[in-house]
């Protein structure tokens, strides 16, 4: 007698209706996977993996809000098996291949899906390390496009998008960062090291080991004891420069643009 295995809980994302039909016909017929939901954009993606915890996402690339990539990295590290979805685009099927990322090329037929699924399904018995392909090609990507523009905050039923220009200043949460825009903040699942690789030097600036600060955000810089200063922000929050963060913060506050050097 075979032993029942558990079926791969299985999310579709797409932002066309008929592909994601397309999808659901497929895999309906598939008894080793399980639907559990599906996502028409990149927000949703992210609120479904979040809550539903499947263990397989059909990832389509190209999609409002946010693309298939920026939805890995709202995720962040705890994310699922990916098997991507995508019409004709050289480099992100050049950079699925050099890293044997499976992807569907649009348009499929089932029996693609199914070697795609069989392949998955191998991955998960087997335990290749496929989520480090994943990082690896996010890391290509953040070479291609280094600067962040904005960040994508998960809240109750919803994501807000905080343009990095807004933020003032930056703190160390543990494994999270908090974000402070004027009087409100937000919580964000990223170390503070891996935000400040992802952001503009020319506008933010490590201060302190938990801290960063935009540097438009700075009024000025204010001696205290023994050679201490604190940053002091146009919001009027005290902000402590780490001694060892001193120097370059001057020279990286002076060669801002429309910035002048910080008082003393």
């Amino acid at each position: 007698m075979r032993s029942q295995v558990q079926p791969l809980r299985v999310l579709i994302v797409d932002d066309e209706p008929p592909a994601r039909r397309k999808l659901e016909r497929f895999l309906r017929r598939d008894e080793r996977v399980h639907i559990v939901g599906e996502a028409e954009d990149g927000e949703a993606a992210v609120l479904q993996i979040e809550k539903l915890s499947p263990d397989l996402v059909l990832l389509d690339i190209q999609m409002p809000r946010l693309n298939g990539f920026e939805v890995l990295e709202a995720i962040g590290e705890d994310r699922p098996q990916i098997i991507f979805t995508t019409a004709f685009d050289q480099y992100a099927i050049a950079a699925f291949e050099v890293r044997a990322l499976d992807y569907l090329l649009k348009p499929f037929d089932e029996d693609r899906l199914g070697e795609a699924l069989n392949r998955a399904i191998e991955e998960r018995r087997t335990g290749d390390p496929t989520a480090q392909k994943i990082d690896d090609l996010l890391k290509e990507l953040r070479r291609q496009h280094p600067v962040l523009r904005r960040i994508p905050i998960k809240t109750p039923g919803r994501i807000i998008f905080i343009d990095t220009n807004e933020i003032d200043w930056i703190e160390s949460e543990e494994k999270y960062v908090r974000l402070h825009t004027g009087k409100r903040s937000y919580l964000h699942r990223m170390t503070l090291t891996h935000l400040e690789e992802r952001l503009d030097p020319a506008v933010f600036i490590r201060v302190h080991r938990r801290q960063i600060v935009n540097v438009s955000a700075v009024r000025e810089l204010q001696a205290i004891s023994h050679g201490d200063y604190s940053i002091i922000l146009n919001s009027g929050e005290r902000i402590p420069l780490g001694r060892t963060f001193r120097e370059h913060f001057l020279e990286a506050f002076s060669a801002a643009p429309s910035s002048g050097r910080p008082g003393n």
